[in-house]
């Protein structure tokens, strides 16, 4: 996770996305919003992964078209995570990487996949999780709430309430991140 690569734009997500979700990769492959949430909850989390780890854990094993394809998306994939790892250790405002969904006839905002990611990347390493302080612990409740959205049992959530959790988004990653890497 090194070099200094820049954002990846619009575009280059929408690439991403599109082969996270074409043939080339399996059913249980994450969503680039889903990838950002898991690859930010290992960033922030005590032990980063090593690169082989968090690559299985958004897309499994990809059937790759050649080795160009192979080399794209690995790039845009470890570009993806040095932003956000960038973004974490400069302290910079963070940004939950949320996706433009249709509901009912209208473009909404969704951050229920990024929390799902996120997670997903606490359940990776929940004995570690689980040794957090009850305030710092606290801090997983937002994530915890949103990505509750994404499951089978959703809960009763109405738009106010949704708000106030994607507020506290921003300030949790970055208070979970400074506990673990005081």
């Amino acid at each position: 996770m090194s070099g200094n690569s820049p954002k990846l734009n619009d575009s280059e997500l929408a690439q991403l996305d599109d082969f996270l979700l074409s043939e080339a990769c399996d059913d249980e492959t994450l969503t680039v919003d889903e990838v950002h949430g898991l690859l930010s909850a290992l960033l922030v989390g005590p032990h980063a992964p090593d690169e082989s780890e968090w690559l299985v854990m958004s897309w499994g094993e990809p059937n790759f078209v050649d080795e160009a394809q192979q080399q794209q998306m690995l790039g845009l994939m470890r570009r993806l995570c040095r932003d956000i790892e960038v973004t974490l250790q400069t302290g910079r405002d963070f940004e939950p990487l949320a996706v433009e969904i249709e509901e009912n006839g209208m473009i909404v905002v969704a951050y229920e996949g990024w929390c799902y990611g996120f997670m997903l990347g606490v359940e990776s390493a929940q004995d570690v999780w689980d040794t957090l302080p009850k305030d710092e612990g606290n801090l997983l409740a937002p994530m915890a709430q949103l990505a509750l959205l994404n499951s089978d049992e959703e809960p009763e959530m109405d738009e106010d309430e949704y708000e106030q959790w994607v507020e506290l988004l921003p300030g949790a990653v970055m208070g979970l991140y400074s506990y673990w890497h005081q």
